[in-house]
Parts: structure tokens; sequence; C-alpha cells
């Protein structure tokens, strides 16, 4: 009777493990474990991008000093500035200067009464810096003379930028003005919600602007009325990116958000592995985020799905360079510029500070063919990079003029 039981029941297990089979072939078979989703939400996909085999080389460049200006008393005030045929740079004790991209050779210095708070923005007649004490001044392209200056009514948060034929500059009190620049006066005034976090970006007919406490703004370029606003619940830690029809910001969170151009709603939001301060890049379906884990993530831009990332040194806090070819950038600390080819940022070519205790001050910038940073931590200095595919005839350290 027991051997009669104790069969019955291991048939009708029999029974349930072949009735499982089935269920069991199709979960270890499943598409969905063969071929992961291409998502920022994982580690590097399964299948990259064809365009970015890794196996691909393109072709080594090389940099050589063409000139470095080293009249400066103090550490350099911001980024560079270049227009027309011109590149300028501020220091912190209030000395601008306007060079020869070409040639280092300096055109005139000017010193200001007050120092700087960011570096300098340049056309092709003006050079307008924004003080500490509040003040925007205008300065003559030709000569450094002082065209006019006027009265912000506060400490400027970021840099002044010129959108839409109008200077936008905001005040850590918030107060966000476009300024005419031929003459200062003042033509719109918005009160901010809160303290502004993000210099003024530009959009169609539309100004963006993050505030404190996870506040994204859309504001009418013409009057500055506010259009629209997103509480993203997070820190907005780079400037806000207008591309393709969405709007692209970065969070406290470690998030990449897409917002929709025309209200604000989030299409999609996608991981990184640290938080991201450079402003992002467009190229084709692509977007480029420079991060503090020392990666470079290369994102779809219409969906967030990742597509490959790119290692480097140091934390990446400095916002790119970019040419038909390469992207240069200057991981902190690291004394280093490197160049990487695009689109998939294979490493193409380094140039060594070799300075100690010194690394790059300030994003690079492009101007007459040639690749200009700041450095200098007690005094400041400019060097200005030939960039080549052949090697280069000079030592690869800085020069003097």
């Amino acid at each position: 009777m027991l051997t009669l039981v104790s069969s019955g029941r291991i048939k009708r297990r029999l029974v349930r493990v072949f009735a499982a089979l089935p269920g069991l072939f199709l979960l270890l078979h499943s598409p969905l474990d063969a071929r992961p989703q291409k998502t920022v939400f994982r580690s590097q996909p399964v299948e990259l991008e064809t365009e970015f085999g890794r196996d691909q080389r393109p072709p080594a460049i090389t940099f050589a000093p063409a000139w470095t200006f080293s009249e400066f008393h103090a550490p350099l005030a911001g980024d560079l500035a270049a227009s027309g045929p011109a590149l300028y740079a501020a220091s912190q004790d209030g000395d601008v200067a306007a060079l020869d991209p070409a040639t280092g050779k300096l055109a005139w210095k000017t010193r200001l009464a007050e120092p700087p708070a960011a570096g300098p923005l340049a056309t092709e007649e003006r050079v307008f810096i924004a003080t500490r004490s509040g003040h925007l001044i205008a300065l003559g392209a030709r000569d450094g003379s002082v065209a006019w200056s006027a009265d912000l009514g506060g400490e400027p948060a970021a840099a002044p930028r010129l959108l839409g034929g109008r200077i936008l500059l905001a005040t850590i009190g918030g107060t966000l003005l476009a300024i005419e620049p031929r003459d200062g006066s003042v033509v719109a005034r918005r009160t901010l919600p809160g303290r502004p976090v993000t210099s003024p970006e530009p959009a169609p007919r539309t100004i963006l602007i993050g505030i404190e406490q996870g506040v994204l703004l859309a504001l009418d370029a013409g009057d500055l009325r506010i259009r629209w606003r997103r509480d993203t619940g997070h820190p907005i830690t780079s400037p806000p990116f207008f591309y393709h029809g969405r709007i692209y910001v970065a969070g406290g969170d470690r998030m990449l958000r897409c917002l929709r151009f025309k209200d604000g709603r989030r299409r999609w939001k996608a991981r990184t592995g640290a938080i991201a301060t450079a402003r992002p890049i467009g190229l084709g379906p692509y977007l480029y985020l420079l991060c503090y884990d020392d990666d470079i993530y290369i994102l779809r831009a219409r969906s967030g799905h990742l597509a490959t990332r790119i290692r480097l040194g140091h934390r990446l806090d400095a916002n790119a360079a970019v040419d038909a070819e390469h992207l240069f950038v200057v991981p902190f600390t690291e004394a280093t510029l490197v160049g990487l080819a695009l689109p998939a940022l294979q490493t193409v070519g380094q140039y060594a500070l070799d300075l100690r205790g010194e690394w790059f001050t300030t994003s690079p910038l492009i101007a007459a063919d040639k690749v200009a940073l700041g450095y200098g931590r007690a005094e400041g200095r400019v060097v200005a990079l030939a960039v080549s595919r052949a090697a280069p005839k000079t030592a690869n350290a800085p020069g003097g003029t």
C-alpha cells in the first residue's frame, strides 16, 4: 500500500515537472536576455552603435605651442573669449588684454577699477566685463577704452551672454536683465523666483535659465515674461541646452532630463554616474555629456539610450571645445588637454602642461585654428596650441612672447 502511494506521488511530481519545461525553455531562450535594452540604467550596451566601433583608428593629432602670454599678475577670471581678429582674457585683479590669436601679440591692455566676476564677453565692436561690485563695463574692441558702464543692481551670478542681439545677465539677487550693447540701457527686466544657478541659455524666441531648488524657467526673449516653469525636484547643475526641439538639463540626482520645449513636460530621464556641470553638446543624433565620474556619456538625443561612454583620467567639469573632427577637453587638475576624435571619442592626441603644481584653469577655446587655454594659480597665463597631424617641431612646453 505504501509503495502504491509513493508511486502516485512520484507520477504527480513528474507531471508537474514536464508541464513546467516549456516555460523554463522560453525563459532561458528569451530574446530580452539575448539582447538587453540599450539604456543608461544598465551598464554598457551589448551592441554598440556601428559608428562607435572601437576597432576604428582615426588619425592621430599633435599639439605644438604657438605662443604664450604671461603678463597677468593674478589668476584669470573665468574663460577666454574670441571675436573677429582678437582673443580676450581678464585677470582677477582687473586687467583685460586683447591678443592676436595667431601670434599672441598684445593689441591692448586695460586696467579696470573693479575686479571682474567672470570672464569677458566679446563682439566685433565691444568687450563686456561684469564686475563683482555689480557693474557691466563695455570696452572698445579696438583700444580697450571704456565705452559705458551700467549698474546691474547686484553681483552677477554668471558671465554675460549675447542672445538675440542683447546682453542677458542675471544677478545673485534674482534679477534677469536684458541690456542694449550699444549704450548699456536696460531694455527688459524680470524678477526671478529665486537665485539663478546657470547662465541664460538660448532657445527659439526663448531664454532658458536654471533657478535654485531645481526650477527651470522658459522666458519670452522679448519682454522676459515667464512662458512656463518646471520644478525638477533636484538642483540644476548644468546650463539647460536646447537641441532639435527639446531641452536637456542635468540635475544633482545624477539624472539628465529631456523636456518638451513647448511646455517643459518630461519626455525621459537618464541616469549617469555623477553630476554634470559642463554644457551638453549635440552632434547629429547624439548628446555628449561630460561628468564628474571622469566619463563622457554619448546618448541618443531622442530616447536617452546609451550609445557608449568614454573614461578619462579626472573629473570633467569645464566646457569642451568642438571642431569638425574633434572634441577637446581639459580634465580637472590633470594639466592635460585631450583631443578626442568624433563621433566615437577615441583619444587621438594629448598635450601635457608639464609645470609642477599647475593645471588648466579655463575651458579650451578654438581661435585662428588654434586651441587656446588659460592656466596659472598665482599668475594668469594664456597658451595657444597649433593642432596638426604631423609630428611637432617644437618641444612640448609653453613658450613665451
